[in-house]
């Protein structure tokens, strides 16, 4: 068959502060057009696309708000005395990045089966990839190294390989075949992940962000057969700098407090504070820290047999997702990515205590909790 080939670009962005989508941005590409953009932070990530009778080969590039600033030009035109303004990407196909994946597939072809293969710094791992439906767990499984007689697999002896990240970011290499057509993927990430340079990271959890960074676009989840990737938990990572009262973000959150039959458990305020130097592990968000601290009454009926751990997760996610509301999710992840790269300014710190002063009220249940209206006041709940 001869060979055919085509090319394809996207455009990851936001529209009107939702969900990041990507959008096929091929023709700009085509005619050297320059690609608008509603605001220069709208700007999330950019894929290049290449498929032959072969490999299918993605090169995805992650955009912090900081880069997107600098990649989007403001350009001002003047026609008939009339002044129009327009945020402009100027797109370019990563055709030889394509290229290299194209190349590297074809020769790790011969011992891509079921598994996993992720190039990190030049070295090979081999990752087994376990499917339940579309959910895939990624296991780290041995190494590859290149030899004149092709590839040779050795074990390790660890159960995954940490590696400190960069500050450039990350760049990854994956390949894998698909299990519904006769391809093979090839991805290439550049970015960064969830955690902040010089923190540690380990092989299998770098690919599965990765992965998961680009199963938005139709084309990889349908090939891959993918919906997502779990991503295991964060490894340790460099010790973290103790802040000054003054430089933390700390705040209190009214509550009252139930048993899952409906009796009150406490009442009171609890200690919320918003983690400076870390993001959520999985989300990307902003990572918060929930205590029962001094202003929590409880119920003296109940005090022996309920514990503030069992409120701890619904009370977390529920504030959680009161200030990213409250801040919006534009700005949430451009605080994430200044958190993560240790670029937050006061600027930012004063916009997260802002966002945290006057939060409404939360009953709550061990498993749920809604906001309320009223303000508990202090004073031990009432049976």
């Amino acid at each position: 068959m001869p060979a055919q080939t085509k090319e394809e670009f996207y455009v990851r962005r936001l529209f009107d502060d939702d969900v990041p989508v990507f959008v096929d941005a091929t023709r700009y590409v085509r005619q050297d057009l320059p690609y608008p953009l509603s605001a220069k932070k709208a700007l999330k990530a950019t894929c290049g696309v290449r498929t032959d009778n072969e490999v299918l080969a993605f090169s995805l590039r992650n955009y912090t708000g900081k880069q997107a600033e600098r990649e989007v030009e403001h350009v001002e035109t003047t026609v008939g005395g009339r002044v129009t303004a327009q945020n402009q990407l100027r797109l370019r196909m990563p055709r030889r990045t394509l290229h290299g994946l194209n190349e590297t597939a074809r020769a790790l072809s011969v011992v891509l089966g079921d598994e996993v293969i992720t190039e990190l710094d030049g070295d090979l791992y081999l990752l087994t990839l376990t499917r339940a439906g579309n959910e895939g767990t990624l296991t780290l499984a041995g190494k590859l190294t290149r030899s004149e007689g092709g590839f040779v697999r050795s074990e390790l002896s660890e159960s995954d390989t940490e590696f400190e990240l960069p500050v450039a970011g990350v760049r990854l290499r994956i390949f894998l075949r698909s299990p519904v057509r006769d391809r093979l993927i090839a991805y290439g990430f550049s970015g960064y992940l969830t955690r902040k340079p010089g923190e540690m990271e380990t092989v299998t959890r770098a690919t599965a962000l990765a992965i998961n960074s680009i199963l938005g676009l139709a084309t990889f989840r349908m090939l891959s057969q993918l919906d997502h990737i779990d991503v295991p938990a964060a490894p340790r990572g460099n010790a973290v700098r103790q802040r000054k009262p003054s430089e933390r973000v700390t705040f209190a959150v009214p509550v009252l407090l139930f048993t899952d039959d409906g009796t009150p458990a406490a009442r009171g305020h609890v200690a919320a504070e918003i983690d400076l130097d870390q993001v959520d592990p999985v989300t990307g968000g902003l990572q918060l820290h929930v205590t029962a601290g001094d202003q929590l009454e409880w119920n003296p009926a109940v005090a022996e047999t309920v514990k503030f751990e069992s409120y701890e997760r619904v009370l977390t996610e529920t504030i959680g997702a009161m200030l990213h509301s409250a801040v919006g999710a534009d700005t949430v992840r451009d605080l994430a990515y200044d958190i993560m790269l240790g670029d937050l300014q006061a600027e930012g710190i004063a916009r997260l205590r802002t966002a945290t002063t006057g939060l409404p009220g939360l009953a709550a249940k061990p498993h749920h909790a809604e906001v309320r209206s009223v303000q508990p006041t202090t004073g031990a709940p009432v049976a």
